[in-house]
């Protein structure tokens, strides 16, 4: 996984010497409970569509969620010359496959509030969010896993 992870984020900078803006960005998200490669579609500058597929509860299962965000807040002025600041929200659902105690199917509402910069030279963004997951588990029980609730991390995309 680290290779797969390393692999991305070298590929992403290949990017940066012949990169134009257009809607999409591809980038990488390591939380509390999940490490996910993410791609982004950005339909203009208020809102983004989401799209993360990674590991759940650091080894015990996998995730693949969606969120439709919108860009809260904007402070370009903070560091003109640096970065464009802003506050990010939004809401959607995952799927996925849970292998810990309570092994099976995987589902239930995602949320996102973050906080970060793109950096004006090269469209990079890194930012810190919470993407917390009500994650219901139906198998042989049908359980809730307080572990969702956990994902506070950092997100870091390339926007190609």
């Amino acid at each position: 996984m680290k290779k797969l992870l390393l692999v991305a984020i070298c590929s992403m900078m290949a990017f940066v010497a012949s990169a134009q803006r257009t809607p999409h960005a591809l980038g990488v998200h390591f939380g509390g409970s999940t490490m996910d490669l993410e791609y982004q579609y950005h339909f203009n500058k208020k809102n983004f569509l989401d799209v993360t597929v990674g590991v759940f509860d650091l080894d015990d299962g996998f995730s693949a969620q969606t969120v439709y965000n919108w860009n809260i807040r904007q402070w370009p002025q903070w560091t003109p010359r640096f970065a464009t600041w802003k506050f990010w929200g939004g809401f959607g659902g995952g799927v996925g496959f849970y292998d810990g105690d309570d092994s099976g199917f995987l589902f239930g509402p995602v949320g996102t509030l973050g906080f970060g910069f793109t950096l004006k030279s090269i469209p990079l963004t890194l930012g810190v969010d919470y993407r917390p997951m009500v994650a219901f588990v139906a198998g042989d029980d049908f359980d809730i896993l307080d572990s969702g609730f956990k994902n506070i991390g950092v997100t870091l995309t390339y926007r190609f």
